[in-house]
């Protein structure tokens, strides 16, 4: 049976013994807050005897009215050393009373404070550094996209592309630098948010298996049934999960292909990125996710500066999740990821191939996997064979409805299996570059029609059905012709390069165009109310794009309303809740981009007011 310490025991001197060897201090109070014993750490903290602090009222934190309770707090107090902070873990006894045992932890928050210091400092070295390195690339892509629209011959733009791709690259990698900065020092804000997973995964894999065809890979993608239609999480930091886990997996695999995995429990999402690389030795592994850490690619050519698995870590741990590798040398790995994600709604119910059999007959292991995974969650029963002299036999065993999906390289078999089964539905699997070979009408014989990989969910339920899905609007559309006519804009900006991209491209629009080159030359631009509206860079000599923005909407006239569009070179969240704060309407970020200037200024500047702050 336990005891309870009783300070007030006849004969304390064994309890007091054992206090006494303790490195911590003990304090006992009862419950109007008198000491009833010390030990000897608290006396060589504190000084005195013991007899000067018995009976004495002590106060280091407002006693807690619930016996038994626990809880631990930092004091800072007087010691005969000096000041210090003590940790205390208090306990209250059944008779109201506590039992304090404390240590200094002033060592300890002062090495916290330096580290947050320096963490912070480095945070804004960082934003400084990488917003001067980000303004060049800026005006590089910018001039690149206004070369391209001027006539280039074939190798001139094959030239243009490489130093647009070698600019966008750097780009990159200076955002990578800036949000682990930022998660280090705790300040990169995730803006959770409703999230169409499967769209977000299927359009990211559209994007990576460009660089999977160009290495003859196969990259698939498969969600399970269980995962909600709509989560709640941080689009932008997932479509960045994806990218480099995906990414990384294609760079690492010269052989085989990448398949990517969605499943949900309990409330949780997962990610796995499987690929057939490799593989990772053990001793390797635990080092992958440190910052500069490139595993197997400092042994060979492979590219990359170590960054976006390092990336994937803060990211998931600010996610409240987990991130890990599965792998053996020669087997492949496979990275997860894990974390909360709300669901938003229920996952789809609808099972339109349960009534159909899926006939996969593909080499690539990773395709067989993903489609035969994804026609078991629209609710069919799959069939698949990595051998082409098979495939007859798997026809012959379907039951009822029944879909075949062909490899391309096995796209000549059509013929004889539509013989043998003039029911069945025959689907080729083509890759982006190959399916132009089954949509003219003198393809091969015997084809229903052709999916391409990585295929789509909608995708594979429509057309194995036989069923016609509407085309899709482009994604680029022609952006109209002088657009911006009639409008006066005025562009602030210090770099002449991205001054003249800002002109060229807002002339091109149809606007009419003043530059200047600091904050109080914008200030005094707008005074006269001639403009429509003004395009302020956030850093610039004498007065940065906020204080004029924050000027602007201090002055006593009509010009006070005129709309203002931040332009910087970083598109942070702290950028952005900073031009909010100081009057600004927008944002946009450097190169400009046509289509959104188009959407940002008329939306702004309405007919009825332009040209209408003077």
């Amino acid at each position: 049976m336990e005891r309870e310490w009783d300070p007030a025991a006849e004969n304390p001197h064994p309890q007091r013994s054992l206090l006494d060897a303790m490195a911590e201090l003990v304090l006992a109070r009862d419950s109007s807050g008198r000491v009833t014993e010390v030990n000897a750490a608290f006396l060589k903290a504190f000084g005195g005897a013991r007899s000067d602090w018995i009976g004495r009222w002590f106060a280091v934190a407002p006693a807690p009215s619930t016996p038994g309770q626990a809880r631990r707090y930092d004091a800072a107090m007087r010691t005969r050393a000096g000041a210090a902070w003590i940790e205390w873990s208090e306990t209250t006894l059944k008779d109201g009373g506590t039992i304090a045992v404390g240590r200094d932890v002033s060592d300890e928050r002062r090495e916290r404070a330096e580290a947050s210091e320096a963490a912070a400092g480095k945070s804004v070295f960082f934003a400084s550094v990488t917003h001067e390195l980000r303004t060049p690339l800026s005006g590089a892509l910018g001039a690149a996209a206004l070369l391209k629209d001027s006539g280039l011959h074939p190798d001139q733009a094959a030239y243009l592309e490489a130093v647009r791709s070698s600019a966008q690259h750097a780009l990159n990698l200076i955002d990578d630098i800036l949000d682990l900065s930022r998660l280090e020092a705790g300040r990169l804000t995730l803006r959770a948010e409703p999230v169409d997973l499967r769209s977000l995964i299927e359009d990211a894999c559209e994007i990576l298996s460009t660089r999977a065809a160009e290495k003859g890979l196969a990259l698939a993608h498969a969600i399970s049934a269980d995962v909600p239609a709509d989560i709640r999480a941080d689009p932008a930091r997932l479509r960045q999960i994806l990218f480099n886990l995906g990414g990384n997996a294609v760079k690492f695999t010269e052989e085989g292909g990448v398949l990517v995995q969605a499943s949900y429990h309990e409330g949780e999402l997962s990610l796995a990125f499987k690929d057939t690389g490799p593989g990772i030795a053990k001793i390797e592994q635990s080092n992958l996710f440190k910052h500069f850490e490139r595993g197997a690619a400092e042994h060979n050519a492979t590219p990359g500066a170590g960054l976006g698995l390092a990336m994937v870590k803060r990211l998931t741990e600010a996610m409240d999740g987990d991130v890990g590798v599965s792998s053996e040398p020669g087997q492949g790995a496979v990275f997860w990821t894990r974390f909360p994600a709300p669901a938003l709604s229920p996952p789809p119910v609808e099972r339109p191939l349960e009534d159909r059999t899926i006939i996969i007959a593909s080499a690539s292991e990773i395709r067989r996997e993903a489609l035969s995974l994804m026609a078991q969650a629209l609710g069919g029963a799959t069939l698949e064979t990595a051998s082409v002299h098979a495939i007859a036999d798997l026809v012959s065993q379907a039951q009822g409805a029944a879909t075949l999906i062909l490899d391309a390289d096995w796209a000549d078999q059509a013929p004889a299996l539509k013989a043998q089964a003039p029911e069945l539905r025959i689907l080729v699997l083509a890759e982006p570059r190959t399916k132009d070979r089954f949509t003219q009408k003198d393809g091969p014989l015997g084809i229903d029609g052709w999916l391409v990989s990585p295929v789509r969910l909608s995708s594979l339920a429509a057309y194995a059905q036989g069923l016609e899905i509407e085309p899709e609007e482009p994604s680029a559309p022609r952006l109209p012709d002088r657009a911006l006519e009639g409008l006066h804009i005025l562009v602030a900006e210090d770099d002449p390069v991205n001054a003249m991209i800002a002109r060229t491209v807002l002339t091109r629009l149809g606007a009419d165009v003043a530059v200047v080159d600091t904050g109080r030359a914008a200030l005094e631009a707008v005074a006269g109310g001639q403009f429509d509206a003004a395009l302020l860079d956030m850093r610039m000599p004498e007065m940065g794009g906020l204080d004029a923005a924050a000027a602007i909407r201090s002055l006593k006239s009509p010009v006070a309303a005129l709309p203002l569009i931040a332009l910087t070179a970083n598109a942070t969240e702290d950028d952005r809740e900073a031009c909010l704060t100081a009057g600004m309407d927008a944002f946009l970020t450097k190169p400009l981009q046509p289509q959104a200037l188009i959407e940002i200024l008329t939306g702004l500047c309405a007919p009825q007011n332009r040209a209408s702050f003077a």
